[in-house]
């Protein structure tokens, strides 16, 4: 090898040095500015309580996703690796190493029901991940009536949210963020747009812990006639400790604009029964109902991985309103 070659890769790899630093740093910088956000807003937060419940417009934007993270208590803000990243937190998305695609379905109290759908796919290391996913909630058919309580006819209110999706991994660091379209309808119909922002750090002490950090709802609001509401802005630090191989435990702590501070807690294992089946068992607690009356914020979910596909199940507790029972069918090729 001449001199002048030699030269001029060591020159190369100074520069290589120099770009990784810079990305580092860049990294770095973006995660501390989400943190900082995220304690900023949520001190702003300070005042807030129960009392300013349902004070804030599109609550579904709240009503989780996927029967694995229901089944751990919502607690998903640092463990959120496949489709339903897209919800939980978008950084998530940039750890995918396969396509990723997840629909649910949850019949709430009476006829409402809630779907979701969520595909997401890696494009490229350089390029990162991509997804998309839609929220659809139905109150199904209400009853409209007159002044005098006269009916006069029925009216069919409903809610969706389109999620478009984007994450890259700088070094350690997933980053990501989606662009919400929101629509609901009472009788009349009223759009906005929000995003959502994500982060993700892996492989602390040790390579046990994970963190997450996520900023979702931001934007404007939905104006029905004259009057016009926020979304409802939450801010989400989360935690992941993996106990070993197929045991993970996770806590978040969540800080919504419209209510006072909540805390998720859950866990899932999972049993390697024979060469691609597993069977999962799932429990959790969400303390946000904590006020409502009744036996609730306890989840208990099951889950069945065959090869490509998963197959998951959640029982959610509501209290005096009874419960709810949430399916979920995964892939991942």
């Amino acid at each position: 090898m001449t001199m002048n070659t030699k030269n001029r890769l060591n020159v190369r790899n100074i520069k290589m040095k120099k770009v990784n630093s810079i990305e580092v740093r860049l990294a770095q910088f973006v995660v501390a500015l989400l943190v900082g956000m995220s304690v900023g807003l949520s001190q702003g937060f300070a005042s807030f309580s129960e009392k300013d419940a349902g004070t804030r417009t599109a609550q579904f934007l709240k009503l989780p996703v996927g029967a694995r993270a229901i089944g751990m208590g919502e607690a998903y803000t640092a463990v959120a690796d496949d489709a339903n990243a897209i919800f939980y937190n978008v950084a998530g998305l940039a750890r995918l190493d396969k396509k990723s695609g997840e629909y649910m379905f949850s019949k709430y109290v009476e006829e409402t029901s809630y779907h979701w759908v969520g595909y997401a796919m890696p494009i490229s290391e350089s390029l990162g991940s991509a997804g998309i996913g839609f929220q659809y909630f139905s109150a199904g058919d209400l009853d409209e009536t007159n002044l005098t309580a006269n009916k006069v006819g029925t009216f069919s209110p409903s809610d969706l949210a389109i999620n478009l999706s984007y994450a890259k991994k700088w070094k350690e660091f997933p980053l990501g963020a989606t662009l919400k379209i929101i629509n609901s309808k009472i009788k009349e119909s009223a759009t906005t747009v929000a995003i959502d922002l994500g982060a993700q750090h892996m492989g602390l002490m040790n390579g046990k812990v994970d963190v997450g950090f996520a900023i979702q709802n931001l934007g404007g609001g939905l104006k029905f006639e004259s009057e016009s509401s926020k979304l409802p802005l939450l801010i989400k630090l989360g935690s992941a400790y993996k106990a070993s191989e197929n045991w993970v435990a996770a806590l978040d702590l969540i800080f919504p604009e419209d209510n006072s501070a909540q805390l998720a807690l859950g866990t899932d294992y999972k049993y390697q029964v024979q060469e691609g089946m597993t069977l999962s068992g799932r429990l959790g607690y969400n303390s946000r109902s904590r006020k409502v009356e009744g036996f609730n914020g306890v989840t208990i979910g099951l889950g069945f991985g065959f090869q490509m596909a998963t197959l998951d199940y959640a029982w959610m507790p509501l209290g005096d309103l009874g419960s709810t029972h949430r399916v979920s069918v995964g892939v991942k090729f």
